[in-house]
């Protein structure tokens, strides 16, 4: 038994001195420093905008608010962290018009967005690249690349069949772009 232990105890001493060997090769140690990945880049033309507001329903001024439809009064709020403010066409309650939650957040970009939602289409709003992510026309995610420090994100969902989303969100997206100043 002894015999046996010695024996498996050399063997697996010469299997780790083969793994962890170099294999003749020397390394020399470099004074460069390692290189970071470079950030996500932006096809943006168009200014950079501020994406730093005191009011997220601010975002889009009372005398907008018929021009996109909106029938109820804004309502702050966070969803998924993000301070938004949301805006209702149509009644409460009822199966007309939409809902869209809309931010200037500097918690993610465009790119950030490109990256961690599925089926990610690309888009323009208002002069700027865009992306949105939609579900039958009924919901629809619009990110806006405004800035390198944060988006114009918006989340429009259609309460009704043949009113698009995400042509919902892109003109909501729009408007508020229009309305931030440039950084």
């Amino acid at each position: 038994m002894r015999k046996g232990l010695a024996i498996g105890s050399v063997l697996a001493s010469f299997v780790l001195a083969g793994c962890s060997g170099n294999g003749g090769t020397t390394e020399t140690p470099s004074s460069a420093p390692a290189e970071s990945p470079a950030p996500p880049s932006s096809s943006r033309q168009a200014p950079a905008k501020s994406v730093q507001l005191a009011d997220q329903c601010m975002s889009l001024p009372q005398d907008q608010h018929q021009a996109l439809g909106v029938t109820m009064p804004p309502q702050p709020r966070e969803s998924n962290g993000k301070p938004g403010c949301t805006y209702v066409s149509g009644q409460a309650g009822s199966d007309q018009g939409w809902n869209a939650f809309v931010t200037v957040t500097t918690t993610e970009t465009m790119q950030g967005f490109t990256e961690t939602t599925a089926n990610v289409v690309p888009a323009e709003v208002a002069g700027y690249p865009a992306a949105q992510s939609g579900n039958e026309g009924r919901n629809c995610m619009v990110s806006v690349d405004v800035s390198d420090q944060g988006s114009v994100f918006v989340n429009a969902i259609s309460r009704v069949q043949n009113v698009n989303a995400c042509d919902v969100g892109k003109q909501i997206a729009g408007a508020v772009v229009q309305n931030l100043p440039n950084a």
